[in-house]
């Protein structure tokens, strides 16, 4: 029997929940077409394995993939982004990388990275991959790799990582003091981003299972092509200068523990898969390029969200 399990925090419908001049795009348009063939349950209710009915993610207050929806809908080639002295000016969301090429037992597996932006630059030389975080990053949740991240077998033979990443996933498995399925999920992306750099495999996999990037696109998306990652997380403008609170205490934030492995672990990949920095602030970011946004979308912003400190 299905049950009812009906929230305040979750609205009438996911609509309501972005800007009203993208409300079509995400109801009929394509980048409707692109969250329904994500894997999470983003804009449909659905009823989980214990038979409860679940509002679909998106209608959330506090939903992360409609606040990046709200912040990067606009990015086109008639209103594009530059950030960091690129210009982007394609946008995708829910966009699959491929992370193993087999699971364990040696079979062929199709579990992929699911990215919540993808910038793609205008000579498309560049791209830029977002994991987007509202309030998840304020919860602990433990680490738990499956058994095909500790095995060399398991992963795409071209990738001269894979050392690195069995190692991070060995010392990361079930940790519990913090937010670690976060890093878990850094490492998943990682693993994504440069199979797509190093193996033949891998890129022709992520160009046949992303139908909505345009196949001219896909085509110079390439072993040359600059992938950049970052985690976008939402802080509120007053304390982003003590984001990383308290570095002795037993469990660290978030932004505090994406700095350890940044320095710890990022540092043995190539620098030119990460900015200088793999994580921004939402506030920081929207102070960056609320200029180039659409009119009406930067007040939209604040309002909704609270990203400038008003004394």
């Amino acid at each position: 029997m299905v049950t009812k399990n009906y929230y305040n925090n979750y609205l009438p419908s996911y609509a309501e929940n972005v800007f009203p001049a993208a409300r079509e795009a995400i109801t009929t348009g394509k980048f409707h077409d692109m969250f329904m063939a994500g894997d999470g349950h983003e804009l449909e209710d659905y009823t989980d394995q214990n038979g409860n009915l679940r509002l679909a993610n998106a209608k959330a207050v506090h939903s992360s993939s409609m606040l990046a929806y709200n912040f990067f809908h606009w990015v086109s080639p008639k209103h594009p982004l530059t950030w960091n002295g690129v210009t982007y000016d394609k946008v995708y969301f829910e966009v699959k990388f491929p992370v193993m090429a087999k699971c364990s037992n040696g079979r062929p597996v199709n579990r992929p990275s699911n990215m919540d932006v993808v910038l793609i630059s205008d000579d498309c030389e560049t791209m830029l991959c977002i994991e987007s975080k509202y309030t998840e990053h304020t919860h602990r949740q433990p680490a738990e790799f499956a058994d095909a991240y500790f095995m060399h077998d398991c992963y795409y033979r071209g990738n001269p990582f894979i050392s690195s990443f069995i190692h991070a996933a060995l010392r990361y498995n079930e940790k519990k003091n913090g937010y670690y399925a976060g890093i878990k999920q850094n490492v998943s992306h990682l693993i994504g981003v440069t199979n797509i750099r190093y193996d033949a495999d891998a890129l022709a996999w992520f160009r046949d299972n992303n139908p909505f990037i345009e196949p001219e696109v896909k085509e110079q998306i390439c072993s040359g092509t600059g992938v950049f990652f970052i985690n976008l997380l939402y802080i509120r403008p007053e304390d982003v200068k003590n984001m990383y609170g308290n570095i002795h205490a037993p469990y660290k934030t978030y932004p505090c523990m994406l700095s350890y492995f940044q320095f710890d672990y990022c540092s043995r990949l190539e620098l030119e898969f990460l900015p200088y920095s793999i994580f921004e602030t939402y506030p920081e970011f929207f102070a960056e390029v609320q200029d180039q946004m659409p009119a009406g979308l930067a007040d939209y912003l604040d309002n909704r969200y609270n990203l400038v400190e008003h004394k």
